[in-house]
């Protein structure tokens, strides 16, 4: 195949594998479901560091 043809095909693929995969992360709300998961993580951590101020 020529490249002028290649190319385009590439990154149409590119392009359509970033979509399929951004549309799935939010139809199925797989950000929320994530930091639902890694918030108790995150906050352990959080709440462990040390502090010179206290309220």
């Amino acid at each position: 195949m020529s490249k002028l043809i290649k190319i385009p095909l590439i990154a149409l693929a590119i392009a359509l594998a970033f979509f399929v995969v951004t549309f799935t992360i939010y139809f199925f709300n797989l950000d929320m479901k994530a930091t639902a998961l890694l918030a108790p993580l995150l906050e352990k951590w959080y709440d462990n560091l040390p502090r010179k101020q206290y309220i």
